[in-house]
């Protein structure tokens, strides 16, 4: 079962952001204002070995604060100044985002490797976090650490992948990028995994797509299926307005208490079948809940699994 209890609308919020934005806002990384225009600054990551991250000018991302080029290959002035604080920066003309030169047929797997062409002598090295979207679709992505790049034929080698978000059954041209980190962004991924594994028992590095509220529907829906089943032999799946939404399932938990009670709980949020003041039927859960009490005794958070139409409870 999974049920959200003590999980509020901005935690879920975040996460969702969390996977998808493997191209970081620039407005969360600071001092990215006060740049020079066409500068981009590589600074050493503190959290991993040799890889680094992005200080963006504001030229360089658009009104939703994504970083963006007509054609998603941008070259630009980047500036290093490597291990040494004192040594003067040099600049030279590279590419930071580019794609591959052709159409691959990839299979990405959690911690899995892959690699293709892309175009030669990119400021690509071992180590970098780098993020693969298809193009066109860039709902469909994974994250990874570079584990080779050869400049003179361009031949990038993916490894440690994680975040594998999508279908990727078809051969299509990706587009490949370095991922602009925050560290309080990185901080809030682990902490958001290690609530998810805690209320849910999901690890997302391995189900991104795990959606608590859409489980929740499903469990719901099939508890009031169950339900019309037992008493009515109704399939509510064949209804021809049949949805797993919020007001489909709460319609037909209304109407079994007005069957029942002669009660439009919609107007008499105080009634309790059970009579439990405590508990009022203001919401799908609370509603269905209280039913399952009234008629079979069992109280679906303890018994979640419980099915009035078998003997195997």
């Amino acid at each position: 079962m999974f049920i959200i209890e003590g999980m509020s609308s901005s935690d879920y919020i975040s996460l969702r952001r969390l996977k998808n934005m493997h191209q970081l806002s620039c407005n969360a990384i600071p001092d990215c204002h006060n740049r020079p225009n066409n500068e981009l600054i590589l600074h050493g990551h503190g959290m991993h070995n040799n890889v680094n991250y992005c200080v963006v000018p504001a030229k360089c991302v658009n009104n939703n604060g994504r970083v963006v080029s007509t054609d998603l290959v941008v070259s630009t002035d980047l500036t290093h100044c490597h291990s040494d604080p004192h040594c003067e920066p040099h600049h030279v003309n590279e590419k930071y985002i580019t794609k591959t030169i052709k159409a691959y047929r990839v299979v990405p797997i959690k911690n899995g490797t892959v690699g293709f062409l892309v175009d030669k002598h990119l400021p690509f090295a071992s180590g970098q976090s780098i993020s693969c979207s298809i193009v066109d679709n860039e709902s469909n992505f994974f994250n990874g650490i570079v584990f080779d790049y050869d400049k003179e034929n361009g031949f990038l080698s993916i490894g440690a992948i994680d975040n594998v978000t999508g279908n990727f059954s078809n051969s299509v041209v990706y587009n490949i990028n370095l991922i602009l980190f925050d560290p309080e962004v990185v901080k809030l991924k682990q902490r958001m995994e290690y609530l998810y594994k805690y209320l849910f028992q999901i690890e997302l590095g391995t189900t991104p797509n795990f959606n608590p509220v859409t489980e929740q529907l499903k469990f719901f829906e099939k508890k009031v299926y169950n339900l019309l089943i037992y008493l009515f032999a109704y399939n509510i799946r064949s209804d021809t307005n049949y949805a797993i939404t919020e007001p489909y399932l709460s319609k037909h938990v209304s109407d079994l208490y007005l069957y029942f009670f002669n009660i439009d709980i919609t107007q008499q949020l105080n009634f309790n079948p059970n009579g439990n003041p405590d508990m009022l039927l203001n919401n799908l859960k609370n509603n269905l809940y209280q039913i399952y009490v009234y008629l079979f005794s069992i109280n679906l958070e303890q018994i979640p699994w419980f099915d009035p139409n078998t003997t195997n409870n």
